[in-house]
Formats: structure tokens, C-alpha cells, sequence
């Protein structure tokens, strides 16, 4: 099974349409007798809808597998970098529900920009991380160096008013 990270610049006003179409979602999955088709022919918008409607799509691509993203997540809170603390926390809690993996990245999250600069974590310990989480490869610490330079870019480029929506899924 494979999984694909994507990044989406989300006006903060636009959460609650987020959180309305995940709400749809797990009340879809808790019928069934309805079907993604009965939903979505029926004009109603899905969390990924949402995402590509109101969404801006980043346009750095993250070439590597979404897993790959998530363990650099869970290396980087170990580190004190904890990108899933949010104000955001309670709707994406909700949006988690039905939508995979995904994560708010605010204007607040700036103060760890230091923690998000790929020239300070060196191989070693990449390719650590990763291996402990049995999914260690040989380009590992490639991987984990490009998502990191797309999180602190992107996060960098971010309005007040924006936020970036990191799905894995």
C-alpha cells in the first residue's frame, strides 16, 4: 500500500468548509447504504474537493513516498519541532476522522523554521530515524532533506491569513 504527500495553501476561513466536508464524509462512511457516488454525484463536497476548490496546490512536489513524510514528522517532534500542535488542533481532529493524515502548518509554526533547515540534520541520524521506524532505505536522508526544504519553504512563503495543509493519504 502506498501513500502520497500533498500540500494545499488554505485560507484560514476556509477550515470550516474543511471540517463540513469531513463531517460528510464520516457520515457517508457510517452508511452503508450510501456510496462515494451517491455523495459525490450528489453536488456534495468531499474533503478533497475542498482542498483543489478553494485549495492553492503547491507547486514543489514531494517525490517521495508519503511514509516518508510522516516519519520525518514523528523525527522531527522527537526533536522539539512538534509540527502537530496547532490552533487548529480540534478541526483537524475532525478532519483526521475521514481524511487520513492531515496536518495544519501555520504562520505560528515559524519558530521552528531553524528546526525545518535541512543542513542541520546530518545523515546519520536521518538514516536513524528512519530505521528505527522500519522504513529504512538508502535515500532516506535524501527524502527527509527534500521534505524538509518544501516544509520550511513553503511555510516561510505562507500569509497571516494562510495555512498550509500537509495530506498524506
Amino acid at each position: 500500500m502506498s501513500a502520497i504527500a500533498s500540500f494545499h495553501v488554505l485560507d484560514r476561513s476556509d477550515i470550516a468548509r474543511l471540517v463540513a466536508a469531513a463531517q460528510l464524509a464520516a457520515a457517508r462512511d457510517a452508511r452503508s447504504d450510501r456510496t462515494y457516488e451517491d455523495v459525490a454525484g450528489g453536488g456534495h463536497e468531499l474533503p478533497g474537493d475542498t482542498l483543489r476548490l478553494v485549495g492553492r496546490r503547491v507547486a514543489d512536489d514531494y517525490g517521495w513516498s508519503g511514509y516518508c513524510m510522516v516519519h520525518l514528522l514523528t523525527y522531527l517532534k522527537e526533536r522539539g519541532a512538534d509540527l502537530f500542535a496547532s490552533e487548529h488542533r480540534a478541526e483537524f481532529d475532525i478532519i483526521n476522522s475521514s481524511f487520513s493524515l492531515t496536518l495544519p502548518i501555520t504562520p505560528a509554526h515559524r519558530v521552528l523554521l531553524p528546526r525545518l533547515d535541512p543542513a542541520v540534520h546530518g545523515d546519520d541520524e536521518l538514516l536513524r530515524h528512519f530505521a528505527s521506524m522500519d522504513y529504512g532505505f538508502e535515500e532516506a536522508a535524501t527524502a527527509a532533506r527534500d521534505g524538509l526544504r518544501i516544509l520550511r519553504d513553503q511555510l516561510t512563503a505562507l500569509a497571516d491569513h494562510e495555512i498550509l495543509v500537509l495530506h498524506v493519504g
